[in-house]
């Protein structure tokens, strides 16, 4: 944690009855142990399925020990932490009546499986109310609040019994602030994964299978090896062959849509579609250097 920071710390015994677990610098060994020990806001929405980049399954694979989990150094990584307190500093002189505070990782009262290491909390100089700051940077723009940064506070005041959090971001280099209400119906929903996802853990039990990449990347590390021998794959196989087809006639009607549009579109660099009265990007032509454009498919996001 750097020692020039502008913000008290807050490291009370407790917490509207959540235990201090202590206060440790991101990626320290305390801090990985710690980690350890029950489910953390960062991996609720893993669990829940909101993550783009991580499935439960990789994330179970990884816990368990059977696949690595790389250091978190990546560019990314750095960049987020280099700018975490900047940003937090611009939130506190925009929110002058809220008293910031460093803090570090708690225990729920009653699960003790579920961790919280909020980047801060703040509380309202007037009314003494208590909220979840979190800090994020991202590359892309936000049209809306991404789901697991969303699940990941709601999480924390799950563990710390707050109403109200606020997810304070660059994201393209706009400045966000998201406020997140406390929902008693999702919060019980991601209660109920985590305790699943946490006896998955304990009893080393492979967790619902999905249909993303980083499950499908996770299984392939868990059997590097190829041995001149042959499995009865049951009805599993059939799924796979029909799926297969089923994909093969998709990626032709993709491309065939590709092309027309990228015919339609010319020398432009956007393709629109009217919807609800209102102009939608749909697609964008791309190129590396000198090499000819490609077609991105832009998601209804």
């Amino acid at each position: 944690m750097r020692n020039d920071s502008i913000f008290q710390v807050y490291d009370g015994d407790t917490f509207n009855g959540a235990l201090n677990l202590g206060v440790f610098d991101s990626g320290s060994p305390e801090w990985h142990g710690l980690r350890s020990q029950g489910i953390g806001g960062s991996e609720i929405g893993t669990i829940m399925g909101y993550n783009p980049w991580e499935s439960a399954f990789a994330l179970w694979a990884k816990r368990t020990g059977q696949i690595p989990d790389p250091p978190l150094e990546g560019w990314s990584i750095r960049f987020g932490r280099a700018f975490e307190l900047p940003v937090l500093e611009l939130w506190a002189e925009e929110h002058p009546e809220y008293e910031v505070f460093l803090t570090g990782t708690w225990r729920h009262p009653e699960h003790e499986f579920m961790l919280a290491n909020p980047d801060a909390l703040a509380r309202h100089r007037e009314t003494g109310e208590w909220i979840v700051v979190e800090v994020k940077t991202s590359r892309g723009t936000w049209r809306e609040t991404p789901p697991h940064y969303a699940a990941q506070v709601l999480h924390y005041m799950d563990v710390l019994r707050l109403e109200r959090a606020v997810i304070v971001a660059v994201a393209g280099w706009n400045y966000e602030e998201r406020w997140v209400d406390y929902d008693t119906f999702e919060a019980d929903a991601q209660l109920s994964a985590a305790y699943r996802f946490w006896q998955h853990l304990q009893d080393v039990q492979k967790p619902e299978w999905d249909g993303s990449k980083a499950t499908y990347e996770a299984v392939r590390y868990l059997h590097p090896e190829i041995e001149d021998d042959e499995v009865d794959v049951g009805g599993m196989g059939f799924l796979l062959v029909d799926a297969h087809a089923k994909f093969a006639e998709a990626e032709q009607r993709l491309n065939q849509c590709k092309s027309e549009v990228l015919d339609e579109m010319g020398n432009a660099k956007y393709g629109y579609v009217m919807k609800d009265g209102k102009k939608w990007v749909v697609a964008q032509r791309q190129a590396r250097g000198q090499g000819k454009p490609w077609l991105v498919v832009k998601g209804d996001k």
